[in-house]
């Protein structure tokens, strides 16, 4: 997270002048000396190199254990596999090309990256089945060795982008590969836009600076220093070597846009206009066209109709099997709650708000004192926070204490995937004091969502947490909600705001 202003060294106008210019090539701490566009030449000698090794391993496993028993004494020679090697390299590279694999990393997630990488093997199997079929080398090729390569694949490419999203974070969160962003103007999401780039280094982004009409030079913006007024914007760009400027003004005027656009070409720098009306994350617009005239419209819900029914179809079947799975769990964590405080119950109970406002009984494991809230009230827990038992501080930071939701979902009153249901008191007040914040409960409240697996749970603002949520409601998807769950996987051990 962006650090708060009385964090920040006092601002010395002077002392800008004397800004380097990060290197394009850098050694440090060890780390090797690597040209600025590394990342897709290693993706295509490492995805290369993994394709051989699939039809090599997929060759081996199945000629050596025939786990079937398809094969019968001297089949599947290995010439025909060997003279295929060229062409498989070419069929992959050309599918994962085809599904962006190739370019930037740049402000994309892990989870993005990995569903385009599946998309790009299928497509590289179809390829491949499509040519032994049309080619008629169906005598040549097995069936089922080509299936343990598209598995083999899938795997080892799955590990070396992982591997390879680590090393990239490392080397950025150490200023190497990064893009010095200037942000022109503090628009309404301007401030999370900052926040999201300091909170995530390996999306590749480096706030220099802050240039704004209203701020004075040397006060802080969303904890990063302003450095200028709106019309020193190409001086400072030189100043702070800013290879991106970010526009964000508040209700600018065309003609002020235009000229900030002309500067940055002149400079040449690449520059992003961040929505002001619109509200970043948020933004209601849908665009269609009827014979190529482009019709501007508001977006709306998505989850009506048939997508509901789907939605609620999987949230049965899923929620179903997830309680059994657990049900281990679910148990092993009751005794602890119950031997550790012994005083209070297992489960806590609490109305909130769900689906066009009905209230209803939310489980979860107790985690704090019993009555927790007789003295303070309805308060956000802390970091710290002294009501909180032993055993539930483990149970927040793993999100385990969420696990009896699951009966929540069963019953109809939550989904897998959907904004939080927040408690009753703070409703009432998020209701009337934030805006769109009633757009989110036009859905079932979620287990996890869009705004949680952005790191912004507990005590987050709840006004940018509206943003997300509405986004999830009116951009819903199968796909979106499968993107979620994985991320709540991956970041269970990294929240940085469950307490």
């Amino acid at each position: 997270m962006a650090r708060s202003p009385a964090s920040q060294p006092e601002f010395d106008p002077t002392a800008q002048q004397e800004v380097a210019t990060p290197p394009a090539f850098s050694l440090r701490r060890g780390l090797v000396l690597l040209p600025p566009d590394w990342l897709p030449k290693a993706l295509i000698v490492g995805d290369a190199i993994v394709a051989v090794l699939s039809v090599m391993l997929a060759y081996w496993f199945h000629h050596t254990f025939d786990p079937f028993h398809t094969l019968t004494p001297g089949e599947l020679p290995i010439r025909p596999y060997l003279v295929a090697l060229p062409f498989v390299v070419f069929f992959f590279v050309v599918a994962l090309s085809a599904n962006h694999q190739y370019q930037s990393w740049r402000g994309r997630t892990l989870v993005d990256l990995l569903l385009q990488l599946y998309s790009g093997i299928g497509l590289a199997a179809i390829m491949m089945l499509a040519v032994i079929s049309l080619a008629n080398l169906g005598i040549y090729y097995s069936r089922l060795t080509i299936t343990y390569t598209i598995v083999i694949s899938l795997v080892l490419m799955t590990l070396e982008r992982y591997v390879l999203r680590q090393y990239e974070t490392r080397l950025r969160r150490q200023g190497i590969g990064t893009e010095r962003v200037l942000m022109v103007g503090t628009a309404a999401g301007s401030e999370m836009l900052i926040q999201r780039m300091n909170m995530f280094p390996q999306y590749g982004f480096q706030v220099v600076g802050v240039v704004d009409d209203e701020r004075a030079a040397g006060t802080t913006f969303a904890g990063t220093p302003v450095v200028g007024a709106v019309a020193d914007v190409q001086a400072v760009a030189r100043r702070m070597h800013a290879d991106q400027v970010f526009l964000a003004l508040p209700g600018g005027s065309r003609k002020e846009l235009l000229q900030l656009i002309k500067i940055c070409e002149d400079e040449n720098l690449e520059f992003k206009i961040i929505p002001d009306l619109l509200e970043v994350m948020s933004t209601r617009v849908d665009v269609n066209a009827i014979d190529g005239v482009p019709l501007v419209g508001i977006r709306r819900n998505r989850l009506l109709g048939v997508n509901a029914v789907i939605k609620r179809l999987i949230d049965i079947v899923i929620g179903t099997l997830l309680l059994v799975i657990f049900s281990p769990i679910l148990l092993i964590v009751a005794i602890l709650i119950k031997l550790t405080s012994p005083s209070g119950p297992v489960i806590f109970q609490q109305e909130r708000i769900g689906m066009h406002r009905r209230p209803f009984n939310v489980y979860k494991f107790r985690t704090m004192i019993p009555d927790a809230e007789a003295k303070t009230g309805p308060v956000v827990a802390k970091p710290g926070d002294p009501r909180t038992t032993a055993v539930g501080k483990v149970l927040r930071r793993t999100s385990l204490d969420e696990l009896p939701q699951l009966v929540n979902v069963l019953m109809g009153d939550m989904s897998l995937v959907g904004p939080r249901p927040q408690p009753t008191f703070f409703d009432d007040r998020y209701s009337v004091d934030v805006p769109r914040y009633l757009e989110r409960q036009q859905v079932r409240p979620g287990l996890t969502g869009w705004a949680e697996v952005n790191d912004l749970r507990g005590a987050a603002p709840i006004g940018d947490r509206t943003l997300y949520d509405v986004y999830y409601v009116e951009s819903w998807s199968l796909a979106l909600d499968l993107k979620i769950i994985l991320l709540t996987g991956l970041r269970l051990f990294f929240q940085r705001h469950a307490y």
